[in-house]
This record gives structure tokens, sequence and C-alpha cells, in this order.
């Protein structure tokens, strides 16, 4: 573990949920993408698989941003990095909005993502009131 962090940081369910959305993201984008790595899927010309390849990207951001919050050195720093995740949460929301727009016809994936991140961001909110001090 990084001493960076606070030891529970890596326990908080909050940044457990932030990992389960980047593993969900990252099968959703092999399956849409024929099994492409994220840099192939970031230069394709397919629509779907450049999509796809943003979703893992996003999602790449939750876990560190919760970490960063966590061992955020005030409230004021802490409330601009819970705004960044919500923002990326948001982005990600998108993101799957696209990809059915792309044409992808198996939306339960999505569908599932989109309730994890609507758990999520709930987790985020609630975990930042918590812990405003």
């Amino acid at each position: 573990m990084d001493s960076a962090f606070p030891n529970n940081t890596y326990h908080l369910p909050v940044y457990r949920k932030a990992i389960e959305i980047f593993k969900i993201s990252r099968a959703i984008a092999a399956y849409f993408s024929d099994d492409k790595h994220v840099i192939e899927m970031d230069i394709s010309t397919n629509p779907q698989h450049f999509q796809a390849g943003s979703l893992v990207t996003e999602s790449l951001q939750l876990a560190p941003g919760i970490a960063s919050a966590a061992c955020a050195p005030n409230s004021e720093s802490r409330l601009q990095r819970v705004k960044n995740i919500r923002a990326v949460a948001k982005n990600l929301k998108g993101l799957c909005k696209r990809l059915e727009g792309c044409g992808v016809k198996e939306v339960e994936f999505l569908n599932l993502l989109r309730k994890e991140i609507l758990l999520f961001d709930k987790m985020v909110s609630d975990w930042f009131q918590n812990n405003k001090a």
C-alpha cells in the first residue's frame, strides 16, 4: 500500500465501488471492442470502439480520485476533489448513452453500469457528508 493514503482508504466501500465500476467498464469495453487494448480503442475509427475506450479511461479516474479526496488537507480541497469525481461519474453516464447511440444492442450491460454509477454517486455524496471535517 502507498503510505500517502490513510490506511483505511483502500477499505472504504466507496473506493471498492470505484474499483468495481472500473472492472465493469473494462469488461464492457472488451466485449464491445472485440477485446482490443485501450490504446487501440482510442485510435480506432469505429465509434463504438472509441466510446468503449473512453469508458475505460474515464472509469480509471474514480478510485484515485477517492483516494485523493480521502487524504485532502482540508474540506475545501476535499469538496473540489469530490466535485471532480462526480463529474467523471456524469461523464460515464454520458458515455453509456453514446455507446447506445453507436448501435450497441446489449444494453443490459450498460444498464448495469449505469446502476452501479448511480449507486457510486450516492455513496460519494454520503461519504463526503459524513467526512466534512
